[in-house]
């Protein structure tokens, strides 16, 4: 499997580290740029946690990830497990389970959330003044 890179690390230690009962919303732009929401969101067999990072947008009411990305932790180290954008309808998810079997991950996929992650938490750190 393939972890997100050092420097994106950096910043999810970062958030990660600011969690309040699982949860929490980093607005220090002002408005500028798109808040961040950060929960530790569920337990899944053969990870330590799982975290969700999202941008939200509303739409006719309605929150809407523009993205949202999850990241399983183990031993130290994110990997990359989700990706969602609701305007656009898409979903991504890197590991497939089947009737009880071994998860099988798509390491290509993994890859490329991982390169999309250290540029997304790259600027994430310059907007949010990490």
């Amino acid at each position: 499997m393939q972890a997100i890179g050092k420097d994106a690390k950096e910043v999810m230690v970062i958030v990660v580290g600011k969690l309040v009962e699982g949860y929490l919303k980093l607005d220090n732009a002002a408005g500028a740029f798109m808040s961040l929401v950060v929960e530790k969101i569920m337990d899944l067999p053969g990870f330590d946690a799982v975290y969700s990072l999202a941008h939200y947008g509303k739409q006719n009411g309605d929150l809407m990830a523009d993205p949202e990305m999850t990241f399983g932790l183990l031993e130290g180290e994110f990997y990359p497990l989700s990706f969602r954008n609701d305007y656009l309808g898409f979903y991504q998810e890197v590991m497939s389970y089947c009737d009880g079997q071994e998860p099988v991950c798509n390491e290509k996929l993994q890859r490329e959330l991982a390169e999309f992650a250290a540029l997304w938490l790259r600027n994430i750190k310059e907007q949010q003044e990490l």
